[in-house]
């Protein structure tokens, strides 16, 4: 089953929260998709080291973008988007376009490399579409037969400047970045939401070649664009082009064409190659045909739902039609999370047509790796507001009496009884002013919106109407239109009775015999719209439990009061607050009753801080504190005392009372940080400090800590090297069989020689390497040279052996795992009955078909598996009867706890009687004395290892202890 995780991407510590909360680590197929808005290259290379770091395995696909959808809502953040696959695999594809004329060559050669026989969709992301981005995709279509196509251009950047794409090495202002999607068996649905309709007379192309238009109707382009459609949409192409393109007859059939690029001379490029004596009319997009065909998929969806669905939606219809836009964004949503960006062109297909791109238009992928059961109970239906309804009437007007167009022009008393009628029945307030800024017109809305009447309103200055603090921004606005430049802005407008109200405003000049005589107005109301985003702030910067500010929101006031700070000469403090072991109650109440817990903290520490003080919400139970008034350090250990005493009273939850303690890390300003960041993360190094020292105490920032934050990077880099160095070497411990301690093979054991440092403990590097991702090219070392030790052994032994390796999570999570076994295999020749793999619980845990389909097909080679550290996880044995495991190895703990009076007696027992029900060896490790291996005897237990048979040894020394027990030859 395919499924989507989203957020809001904000900084390298919060998506790594992310990762970690959702456990993204542990599946071996993700795609990412990453809209990032207006990110300059620096950011995106940026982003693109921290993804690496992360999770290097991650399929990236990215690119600039203009509003992302982030839960079926519209958002102006950055927007991560991870889809999670059990059995499609994917592959990432990434081309440079510098010579356009070669876009459909290059097509065909990008498809080769991209696809498979298995391919069943591919997701692309052009930079721009003077890249002759139509001329690619005819050549992708060329080979890809079936396969579905979707995608969008990247939106450019500020100030026009060209949008980047990328992928997780790759990234260009003239490239294309794709996915490919792997699965014979996987649900592809697809469809291209692009509904036009005709305005005003046709035209006829009188001058063309290939995508140059030079005239029509014997004018150039230009000019008959700033005849119909003004002067501003001139100035504003070729993006202005999206909202009115041209529909082309083309073979009987309406085809979108927009303007893409302008030429010297008046001439435009357009998106389609075109032919002198075809007809031309401009379009405007049909609102009612949209939601018709919306609805109707959503049906089709609603019978068939999919897994995820993402979206590729068009810039325009989110500032044109944007409350339909909304709607339909929720609604997709309702069937399963959605996702997507708004962009300057959408890739999409018709049926099984070439892959095209699109305008004004919503391009739809839906996938699936599972059949799902039809939803029930869904209700789709689009509320229209008001100003929608204007809309689509006046576009039926236009439709209407396009045919009359003629008759129209030449009778002014009918053209003045329709522009009348539009004045009057329009529900946004239509005005007009003098050149004096002093009202001449209004229309019916405009008194019924504001409560005053016509003559309180005639010959009375404009300004007179907005509150004080707006009036120079709406002169300012006011002139630039009589300059000739229609002004768009947004405006608080208080009521005749004080109430206030906010407004989208268009001012246009107008020009009578060219000179400029006034100007008109048109005011929407968007109150609804703008308490919208005053709830969206809310959302992003205040949590949603607790009504605290949250890490961002924290972080800004933090910096505000830093700054101030600096200028006053002041102390202030920071708390980490982290409640110890809350984990359990989630986990044995759920996290409703974590939640309500939460909730309560958060009063009782609210109602009890000191003045000055701000409480926040990290994360989690994690809680921040700023202290700004009398920071010295008797009144901040006081205040933190204060605070570990509160979190300590008896806390009750359905008439159930529970105690918790809490850890707490403080930061002063400045000895500890001058900068907001710095001194963030050492209060939150004194916090994990006290909490490896067993929380429910104080500890304040101490270089030490720094100094062991630097040794970890330090550690990261030298761990990065050590294999080119030849830093990292083996040792080997025995395993021997429990009734005559006969050795039956040995446990590979890494180890690493620092040059400086030295003997570098496992359990120091073990946990970097998975952090950082370097845990897979470790274990392919680790796996590659013990199979080569274990050969050189097996070609002089004269009795069975087996070398036992252990594997990471995340090692066996990678697609290309069981790849790196058999060409270990490979290379050292041995029989594949002759290793054993090592799993942790872990890997049970996730019982997905990814993991089944890996153990079983070891198994099918003939290779052992082991659980390690059997017991000390949460082992289902519904799963265990089903996996192919040969051994399972009892924790330590078990076994140096073991004597005749204790109850790891009876768990020993009971794994070793589990074994052998399940016809599996038990191996005990841990094995110290001989009181603990007779023991071992007499529970049943198959294999023992640990100091008493010996402790791990290099190489040569396990060859000695070979050769002295006589199993190999000298």
């Amino acid at each position: 089953m395919a499924k989507s995780f989203q957020c809001v991407y904000t900084s390298e510590t919060q998506l790594k929260e992310f990762i970690h909360s959702n456990k993204l680590h542990l599946y071996p197929s993700i795609l990412l998709q990453a809209y990032v808005g207006s990110y300059s290259i620096e950011a995106i290379m940026d982003f693109q080291a921290i993804i690496h770091r992360l999770l290097p395995h991650v399929s990236l696909l990215g690119c600039n973008s203009n509003g992302q959808v982030f839960n079926g809502d519209l958002v102006s953040e950055p927007v991560l988007t991870f889809t999670v696959f059990e059995t499609t695999e994917i592959t990432t594809g990434f081309i440079e376009l510098p010579k356009p004329q070669e876009s459909q060559k290059r097509g065909i050669e990008f498809y080769q490399k991209l696809a498979r026989c298995d391919t069943k969709a591919i997701i692309l992301l052009a930079s721009h579409l003077n890249l002759q981005i139509s001329e690619f995709l005819a050549g992708l279509h060329k080979e890809s037969d079936g396969v579905k196509v979707a995608g969008a251009l990247a939106a450019d950047l500020p100030d026009d400047k060209p949008a980047y794409v990328f992928t997780n090495h790759a990234v260009s202002q003239n490239g294309v970045a794709a996915v490919s999607l792997n699965n014979e068996n996987l649900r592809v649905y697809s469809f291209i939401v692009e509904q036009w309709q005709e305005v005003g007379q046709p035209f006829t192309i009188t001058k063309a070649k290939g995508k140059t238009i030079y005239t029509i109707n014997e004018k150039k382009p230009v000019q008959l664009f700033e005849e119909y459609l003004g002067a501003n949409f001139v100035e504003e192409l070729p993006n202005s082009g999206a909202e009115f393109p041209f529909l082309l007859n083309q073979k009987g059939e309406k085809v979108a064409v927009y303007v893409i690029k302008l030429i010297k001379d008046g001439a435009i490029e357009v998106s389609h190659a075109v032919e002198e004596g075809q007809e031309l009319t401009f379009a405007f997009a049909n609102i009612e045909g949209i939601m018709h065909k919306v609805l109707t998929e959503l049906k089709f969806l609603e019978k068939n739902p999919l897994d995820a669905h993402f979206v590729y939606n068009c810039i325009a219809r989110k500032k044109y039609i944007s409350d339909i836009t909304h709607q339909e964004m929720r609604m997709f949503n309702e069937i399963s999370p959605i996702s997507g960006l708004f962009s300057h062109g959408e890739i999409g297909q018709k049926e099984n047509s070439i892959p095209k791109v699109f305008a004004h238009s919503l391009s739809y992928l839906g996938l699936s790796e599972t059949i799902k059961k039809p939803l029930t109970d869904k209700k789709f239906e689009f509320q229209l507001k008001p100003e929608v309804k204007t809309k689509v009437n006046l576009a039926n007007l236009i439709k209407a009496s396009a045919r009359d167009i003629k008759s129209l022009t030449e009778s002014i008393q009918v053209s003045e009884e329709y522009y009348r009628s539009l004045f009057d029945n329009n529900t946004d307030f239509v005005y007009s002013t003098d050149l004096n800024g002093k009202f001449n017109s209004i229309n019916p809305s405009f008194t019924k919106t504001f409560g005053y009447s016509t003559e309180e309103v005639l010959g009375k200055p404009a300004i007179n109407f907005v509150s004080n603090e707006d009036r120079t921004k709406v002169q300012r606005h006011f002139l630039r239109a009589l300059k000739g430049k229609t002004q768009y802005y947004d405006l608080r407008i208080p009521s005749k009775l004080g109430e206030p109200n906010y407004f989208q405003i268009k001012n246009v000049p107008i020009t009578v015999n060219d000179q400029c005589v006034g100007l008109f107005g048109i005011g929407r109301n968007i109150t609804k719209e703008y308490e919208s985003e005053q709830k969206i702030t809310q959302l992003a910067y205040y949590d949603s439990e607790t009504g605290l500010p949250n890490k961002t929101k924290f972080k800004e006031i933090a910096e505000e009061m830093i700054n101030q700070a600096k200028k006053k000469n002041k102390v202030l403090a920071v708390m980490f607050l982290d409640m110890d072991r809350f984990k359990v109650i989630n986990d044995t109440l759920g996290h409703t009753a974590g939640d309500n817990i939460i909730k309560k903290m958060a009063e009782r520490l609210s109602k009890s801080l000191p003045k000055g003080a701000y409480l926040g919400r990290f994360s989690g139970d994690k809680f921040t504190i700023l202290l700004t008034e009398a920071a010295n350090l008797e009144s901040v250990s006081a205040t933190a005392k204060k605070v570990l005493q509160l979190i300590q009273m008896p806390t009750y939850y359905q008439n159930q009372e529970f105690f918790i303690t809490a850890s707490i890390g403080i930061g002063i300003f400045p000895q500890d940080g001058k900068e907001v960041t710095e001194l963030l993360r050492n209060a939150d190094a004194a916090l994990n400090r006290v909490k490896l020292q067993g929380g429910n105490d104080i500890v304040y920032f101490s270089t030490k800590m720094n100094e062991e934050a630097i040794r970890k990077v330090e550690m990261e880099s030298s761990l990065r090297k050590a294999i080119e160095r030849n830093e990292l070497f083996m040792t080997y411990q025995p395993i021997v069989t429990v009734d005559n301690q006969k050795p039956i093979g040995c446990e590979a054991l890494i180890r690493w020689r620092h040059p400086n440092w030295g003997i570098v403990p496992p359990v120091d590097f073990i946990p970097l390497a998975e952090e950082t991702g370097l845990i897979y090219e470790i274990g392919k070392w680790v796996l590659v040279q013990s199979c080569i030790q274990l050969k050189k052994w097996l070609d002089n032994n004269s009795e069975p052996f087996y070398i036992s390796v252990n594997v990471s999570a995340i090692q066996f999570q990678n697609e290309l795992f069981l790849q790196d076994v058999k060409e270990a295999l490979s290379i050292s020749g041995i029989p594949p009955e002759c290793l054993c793999l090592e799993l942790t619980e872990t890997v049970m845990l996730h019982h997905s078909q990814h993991m089944l389909k890996m153990m079983n097909s070891l198994a099918d080679l003939g290779i052992k598996i082991a659980i390690d550290d059997f017991g000390t996880g949460y082992s289902s044995l519904s799963y265990l009867k089903n996996l192919p495991v040969h051994i399972l190895k009892i924790d330590r703990s078990f076994v140096q706890n073991m004597n005749d009076h204790t109850p790891d007696i009876a768990i020993v027992q009971s794994v070793s009687t589990m074994g052998r029900g399940l016809n599996m060896k038990v191996l005990a490790e841990g094995v110290e004395t001989k009181h603990q291996l007779e023991l071992l005897r007499q529970l049943g237990c198959d294999y023992a290892q640990g100091y008493l048979i010996e402790k791990p040894m290099k190489q040569e020394d396990m060859t000695k202890w070979l050769q002295r027990l006589n199993l190999i030859l000298n």
